[in-house]
């Protein structure tokens, strides 16, 4: 164990080197995760696990440690754990949240309430995995974030666009205008009427996509989950009535009036007029 509770495996896989070949190298190799969890035997499993699958991964036991990493080290996801001595997963998961540039982040526990899964989802988490699960799913599910985020395009060895196939509605649009705010849909970001960056989890994202896509729409969630092209992820359970909820309160901390509406047996709308770039 190295620095701040840190377990490398395979010292010989360089940083700045390819990812070796796998089904989605082309969209997630060389990726940077870091595994949260104060269970060494099962942070070594999934380092070595996802180091032979071409990515870049670390392990910390704890959030402090994390944090310790993350002063330092550029990171594209983070697997935490939700139940750890001391400061909890969602302590954690708060303070990357807080963050503009905050990491991606798998929230890992052996909690499998829906309660235990849409809290983390309103804190921000952008997918939940129950304990125990196979490493192939949790590489799997890493994958699927990534590609959604994006998160892989940054690192050196990856320097491709998402598939088109994965591409969500408004792929070939630069910029979306709706009251003062301005969603940037290559760049992902979404910035208040005086600038403010205000961070997007990749359901929020997918969501606010479809909304100024069709403006002034009613959008059932079937719709929502067909349009966004994201059913894995955003049909389970309330999760799209989970990230409304979510980029309300967001869009509400800048700006009173009422931008998404909900249409009470039907779906949601977006009240203003769009303007696209």
């Amino acid at each position: 164990m190295q620095g701040v509770g840190m377990i490398t495996l395979h010292p010989g896989f360089p940083e700045s080197s390819a990812a070796p070949s796998d089904v989605d190298d082309h969209v997630v190799g060389g990726a940077r995760i870091v595994i949260v969890d104060d269970d060494p035997g099962l942070r070594e499993l999934l380092t070595e696990f996802l180091v032979d699958h071409g990515l870049r991964a670390n392990a910390v036991e704890s959030g402090a440690a994390l944090r310790a990493w993350l002063a330092h080290h550029p990171c594209d996801l983070v697997v935490l754990d939700m139940m750890m001595p001391g400061e909890d997963g969602l302590s954690v998961l708060r303070s990357l949240t807080q963050s503009g540039d905050a990491p991606a982040v798998i929230m890992f526990s052996a909690l499998a309430g829906e309660v235990d899964r849409v809290v983390a989802l309103e804190l921000g988490a952008d997918d939940y995995v129950t304990k125990p699960s196979s490493p192939r799913e949790i590489l799997a599910r890493i994958r699927s974030v990534l590609r959604r985020r994006g998160a892989a395009t940054s690192a050196p060895s990856a320097a491709h666009e998402p598939l088109a196939s994965e591409a969500a509605p408004s792929a070939r649009i630069e910029a979306y205008t709706f009251a003062g705010w301005t969603l940037n849909c290559r760049m992902r970001t979404l910035h208040t009427p005086d600038g403010t960056a205000v961070r997007l989890t990749d359901g929020e994202f997918q969501l606010l996509n479809v909304f100024v896509s069709q403006p002034q729409v009613v959008h059932t969630r079937d719709d929502m989950i067909a349009q966004s092209g994201r059913a894995e992820s955003l049909s389970r359970g309330r999760t799209i009535d989970v990230n409304i909820s979510r980029l309300r309160r967001k869009l509400q901390a800048f700006d009173a009036t009422e931008i998404i509406r909900t249409v009470r047996g039907n779906g949601y709308i977006l009240m203003p007029d769009v303007v696209r770039s």
